[in-house]
């Protein structure tokens, strides 16, 4: 399922996913045209001068970052649908309206983020029925206080529009939420359907939660009073429906008075219909970690080249190094940056669509699965286009990087073997010429025949569709497309931009548009976790078009992931991660670090590992 993103990531690394999914992430995005277009398509004074633009990066108190070309945020309503679910906006939003919390801190991966966060660590009792979140003491801008009730606001409009969300997995919240009570202003009690992990339910469930200003925004049209529509199931559809209209006009961000009231350390000054994005510090912010700049800028770019001319001009302060350019790091540190590199809690893959009428009989073989992993050469694909360093292998649905205790042995291996994909083929009856696609000469569903649904005759050829505006994609992608060919499956490629990609595949609320076939989102949108516990349910659940079909074995895998507690956690993981790396679900693709070019001249800068977020309140110019 497209998650926040969903998956996108960062320019040629990772600026989003999952990813996608999505995303100043890994990766998948990249960046295009001249610099000067881009400033001025950012929003920048259609006068700007190249001096101007040189100059960017170094007017007081300002900071600049450098956006995805593909993952450009679009979205400002924090109730994120699957059309909108990429990281960029789930960044953005959380720069003014955080989570309940935030993951990921400097000590561990694992940590909840406690500056960061509105919320206390929450407190399970009843055995790990009941759990209690308190707020810390906030604000919103307008001087209302943050309460239990802003809580119950998001909450009400996920009960009554939850198929909406794109993080919504039957069974997650809210149906595993019998009742969400208020005890006092600030704290809301929880009680669950049945016992869960609390690590599971933490990272996953209460994460994903955003107060929202019920005093601000509980209406049901522009004119009408501000009321307690949401405690009613029509009016809570009402509310949604009225903000997801007032989120989709883009045009209206940084005037609407909505939009105004936040209480996150930021404030939207600016913004474009292109992802031009400018902040400035929230006055009335209550949260420990104030602003310490005047201005926070994410700038816009088409190509990873006029990214990578905008870092070593200076004229950004945060941009990428793309990894085809690593070569190049001593020039980018001799242009006044340090290099950081960074990775996220993401996997990354190609998605099969078994829907599609055309290769849907294709995909649901295991072996023309297996085939199609086998084929996919990672190791050399790193050397030879990455240069060694610029990424990792990915092999299974745990992600690689940030080590964690959940990788089963068997993720660890590397499948790649054009003659074993050859011998699976002929195995199951199709003949392989000298040159062009295999052939099923033997047609029916013995464990030695090509499979239900495929004909006599059937040629085993897909249609590939990847995003634009990557050159280690395109290599990557002919890589595969020639070591597929010796085996007899042959691949027709394609490019699209991310957003087109989104767009065609993810066309309904369910992502099940027939059309594709085989398409690659960069970095795997949808496919990053917003979670330091990996479980497996938004992506792999069966509940909409992109996810392999259900099954029986795979749903009781991934629910014994969310309700298993202590030393069983590990070994309930390492069962599922076992039983989806020998499944083979999708073709897994190797995952690239993000080299992040940062200022000298700033300090404070870290990039979250589990969200790919930067924290601009933590800033400091030198």
């Amino acid at each position: 399922m497209p998650q926040r993103t969903s998956e996108q990531r960062t320019p040629e690394g990772r600026a989003g996913a999952r990813r996608l999914l999505s995303s100043l992430s890994s990766s998948t995005t990249v960046l295009a045209c001249i610099f000067l277009a881009a400033a001025i398509n950012a929003g920048l004074s259609s006068s700007a001068s190249a001096a101007t633009a040189k100059s960017h990066a170094q007017r007081s108190g300002v900071v600049t970052m450098a956006e995805g070309a593909q993952g450009t945020p679009d979205n400002i309503f924090p109730f994120v649908t699957g059309a909108t679910n990429i990281l960029a906006n789930y960044n953005l939003m959380a720069k003014m309206w955080p989570p309940l919390y935030t993951l990921g801190a400097r000590s561990s991966i694992q940590a909840i983020n406690s500056a960061a966060s509105l919320a206390k660590p929450p407190v399970y009792s009843d055995g790990d029925t009941v759990v209690s979140v308190t707020l810390k003491k906030y604000r919103w801008s307008d001087g209302t206080p943050l309460t239990a009730r802003d809580v119950t606001f998001f909450m009400n409009l996920l009960k009554a529009e939850k198929t909406k969300w794109a993080r919504y997995t039957p069974g997650s919240m809210p149906d595993n939420v019998v009742s969400y009570t208020v005890k006092g202003a600030r704290t809301i009690v929880f009680k669950l359907n049945h016992a869960y992990n609390p690590v599971w339910f933490t990272d996953t469930e209460l994460a994903a939660i955003v107060p929202m200003p019920q005093q601000a925004w509980d209406e049901e049209s522009a004119s009408g009073p501000v009321g307690n529509y949401d405690e009613t199931p029509a009016g809570a559809r009402a509310v949604y429906s009225f903000l997801l209209a007032q989120g989709k006009d883009i045009a209206s961000y940084d005037t609407n008075p909505l939009w105004q009231v936040v209480d996150g350390p930021w404030k939207l000054k600016r913004f474009t219909s292109n992802g031009f994005v400018a902040l400035v510090p929230n006055p009335a912010y209550s949260g420990p970690d104030k602003p310490h700049i005047a201005e926070f800028e994410e700038v816009p770019f088409t190509s990873s080249t006029a990214e990578f001319d905008a870092v070593l001009s200076g004229s950004v302060d945060i941009g990428y190094v793309p990894v085809t350019d690593l070569a190049e790091l001593p020039r980018v540190e001799g242009a006044g940056y340090k290099i950081v590199r960074s990775e996220l809690m993401a996997i990354n893959m190609l998605s099969l669509n078994y829907r599609s009428p055309v290769v849907g009989p294709l995909v649901k073989q295991l072996y023309i699965r297996k085939a199609l992993n086998d084929v996919m050469n990672q190791p050399e694909q790193i050397k030879a286009i990455l240069g060694g360093i610029g990424g990792y292998v990915d092999y299974g649905p745990i992600p690689t990087v940030p080590k964690t205790p959940y990788m089963a042995p068997v993720q660890r291996k590397d499948p790649f073997s054009i003659s074993a994909a050859r011998r699976l083929l002929v195995s199951h009856g199709w003949k392989i010429p000298s040159k062009g696609p295999a052939v099923c000469e033997r047609p029916g569903t013995g464990s030695s025949d090509c499979g239900a649904g495929i004909a006599r005759g059937r040629k085993l050829t897909f249609s590939v569709v990847y995003i634009t505006g990557s050159t280690y994609m395109t290599e990557e992608m002919e890589s595969y497309k020639s070591d597929a060919s010796e085996a007899g499956i042959v691949l027709d490629l394609s490019q699209q931009p991310f957003t087109s990609i989104v767009g065609d595949i993810c066309g309904t609320a369910t992502c099940d548009s027939p059309g594709w076939q085989i398409a690659n989102w960069g970095a795997g949108f949808g496919r990053y976790f917003d979670s330091p516990y990996p479980e497996g349910a938004v992506t792999f659940e069966g509940h909409v078009g992109l996810d392999i079909p259900a099954t029986p074995k795979l749903d009781s895998l991934i629910n014994a992931t969310k309700t298993a507690t202590g030393s069983q956690t590990v070994k309930a993981m390492q069962a599922y991660d076992t039983y989806m790396v020998d499944n083979e679900p999708e073709v897994w693709q190797m995952e690239t670090y993000t080299f992040n070019a940062v200022s000298t001249r700033l300090s404070g800068v870290t990039f979250n590992p589990v969200s790919g977020n930067v924290f601009p309140q933590d800033f400091v110019l030198k």
